[in-house]
């Protein structure tokens, strides 16, 4: 037989494939992927950045700052055992609680697979039939492409991240892309792990599952990896906050040691997550600042946090984070709105006492955990002598004097933090939803707003931007009881009376919705110019077309734009993006475009 056809063997075959050559690149072409998609987003937000230079916003609340000549050190008195050591504190109000802490926790060793699994793995194994790039081996590459996440995880979990001032958009907004990436790290690393044991087990390797030093590394730090998911859920964060906040703390660091036991390869991609984290602490180091505030119980539900000598650093809308050195709970820092706008805008005035009150911040807490109830309880607690100035007496809205006495107490604050990503100056009509203590957040917005146009429209002070184009402000309000209205009701009155100058050319006015069935006492209906209290459950589509009707239907609010923000529980804000996702383009159109910005007060 003639051998002259036969095929002749290959003598080329080609580089030799190595995986921990070849897949690092799916890896480094994986971030610049998620690179690029950040770049485009910061590419949009360009344009809203140009504008806030143009008016000067964008050097504005990044540091809480004081005049240090005119601030004067307060003693401190004996301590007393304040009712915060008998608390269990948990949360004050609002802020989506941030999962952006770092420890240590140490890997575990899970047990062998039993021999008499071996049937069911390999059958399990046998449905991972995938196909793949044919130069990626996905045992290996999923390893890569799960390390490749790391830095975009932890770079959305930072408060002060450089992202967040690219996108123009606060820690508390960033923060749901942190948790999905997290989410998709589980998920590679779970496809990672079931390719590993499908190749072991189908190379009939699988005694080595269980007795490979690499293969129990990898136990221990998938596991590590499905706590932190697990234990980041919304169920754990709302009903056990300080277990999740430090069961994250020893898990995230836990993990970060493990992966590199796991693989040597991970060091390039573990770095670039410490560093992110390293620069975080030192940007909060440097923006904290220790003070001494006056806390005040309006009663037993609300109470306000005077912080005297800030005098600015701030802009309305954004939070700190405050931490209060009485009792045993003097590592929790909860996150607090600012009640009032920078000393130079705000219209607000805490007190009559100038000695005190030269020029503050105003936060206010509402009683809704432990930490809150307990910070409640000290305020109305018996004052010692040495704890405090003498009473003060204080104007109410009805023109009495009424006596206030308040408890000094030490702070840290962190921050500020967040902010709008609107600026409602430029809209000229505004409509500010608030629900329960969301209303610490638009108090806030309609301060700047007011104090800006009095500045421009009365004392010809221009901010060397844009002019002020607000003419059209109404401010809505849900509260389960009329007593809540006494809150906030001398600031109102003192917001609506500025308002009603007919040279500020403003229009405010205020509609309260009470939700409880009950008759107001005489005492709870304040004199407010311009207010509207209705005893009702609120429907914010309602609210919002009788607002865009009124405007339309007047021709008043044509082309100027319109302004809506959102603020409290989460089902208020929720009710408000489908309400303003329900308006008609024509009507769209002829306000001259919406703008909507929503905070949630939630975990």
């Amino acid at each position: 037989m003639s051998l002259a056809g036969a095929p002749v063997a290959p003598t080329d075959f080609g580089p030799e494939y190595d995986s921990y050559v070849t897949d690092p690149l799916f890896g480094r072409r994986f971030t610049a992927v998620y690179a690029s998609g950040t770049l485009v987003f910061v590419a949009w937000y360009l344009p809203h950045l140009y504008r806030s230079l143009r008016t000067g916003r964008i050097w504005q609340g990044w540091a809480i700052y004081e005049n240090a000549p005119g601030y004067v050190g307060l003693e401190t008195g004996e301590e007393e055992k304040s009712p915060l050591e008998k608390e269990n504190l948990v949360s004050s109000q609002d802020a989506e609680a941030q999962s952006d802490a770092l420890s240590s926790y140490p890997p575990t060793r899970p047990s062998g697979i039993p021999p008499r699994k071996t049937a069911l793995l390999k059958a399990v194994a046998d449905r991972f039939q995938l196909r793949v790039h044919p130069k990626l081996n996905l045992d290996v590459g999923q390893t890569f492409l799960t390390l490749a996440q790391l830095p975009f995880v932890f770079v959305f979990a930072s408060k002060a991240s450089p992202v967040t001032f690219l996108l123009g958009r606060g820690y508390e907004k960033l923060n749901f892309i942190h948790k999905w990436a997290g989410r998709a790290l589980l998920l590679t690393a779970t496809i990672h792990g079931s390719m590993w044991i499908r190749y072991r087990i189908k190379n009939n390797e699988v005694s080595l599952l269980y007795h490979e030093e690499k293969e129990l590394r990898g136990y221990g730090t998938y596991t590590l990896l499905c706590l932190i998911v697990l234990s980041s859920l919304k169920p754990v964060r709302r009903f056990a906050y300080d277990f999740f906040y430090a069961l994250h703390i020893a898990l995230v660091i836990g993990f970060l040691v493990a992966v590199n036991y796991h693989t040597p390869y991970a060091v390039p991609w573990v770095v670039p997550p410490v560093a992110f984290y390293a620069f975080d602490l030192l940007v909060r180091v440097i923006r904290m600042r220790f003070k001494d505030a006056y806390v005040e119980a309006l009663d037993e539900q609300m109470t306000l946090i005077h912080i005297p000598d800030v005098s600015g650093g701030w802009i309305a809308g954004q939070h700190v984070r405050l931490r209060v050195f009485i009792g045993s709970r003097i590592f929790e820092s909860h996150p607090l709105s600012i009640c009032n706008a920078p000393p130079s805008i705000t219209t607000l005035s805490s007190s009559n006492d100038d000695r005190i009150r030269s020029g503050g911040m105003m936060l206010a807490v509402k009683n809704c955990g432990d930490w809150s109830a307990g910070l409640n309880a000290l305020a109305r607690s018996e004052l010692p002598e040495d704890w405090t100035y003498e009473p003060l007496l204080e104007e109410g809205v009805d023109g009495t004097s009424e006596e206030k006495k308040e408890r000094r107490v030490g702070v840290m604050i962190d921050g500020p933090y967040g902010g709008s990503s609107v600026d409602f100056g430029q809209c000229e009509n505004v409509l500010m939803i608030s629900g329960g203590s969301g209303v610490t957040f638009t108090l806030g917005l309609l301060d700047d707003l007011v104090g800006r146009i009095v500045k421009e429209r009365r004392n010809g002070v221009s901010g060397g931007g844009a002019l002020m184009r607000t003419r059209r402000v109404r401010f809505v309000w849900c509260i389960k009881s009329y007593a809540c209205i006494l809150w906030f009701a001398k600031q109102f009155s003192t917001l609506s009376l500025l308002a009603s100058d007919p040279s500020l050319q403003l229009q405010l006015s205020f509609k309260l919705f009470v939700t409880c069935p009950c008759t107001p006492r005489e005492s709870e209906i304040p004199l407010i110019h311009n207010v509207e209290v209705t005893q009702t459950k609120v429907n914010i589509a309602d609210v919002l077309s009788g607002f865009i009707d009124h405007l339309l239907l007047d021709g008043v609010g044509m082309g100027g734009s319109l302004g809506v923000t959102a603020s409290g529980p989460e089902s208020l804000t929720k009710a408000a993006r489908n309400a303003v996702a329900g308006i008609r383009v024509a009507q769209v159109r002829s306000l001259g475009g919406v703008e909507l910005h929503t905070e949630a007060y939630t975990l």
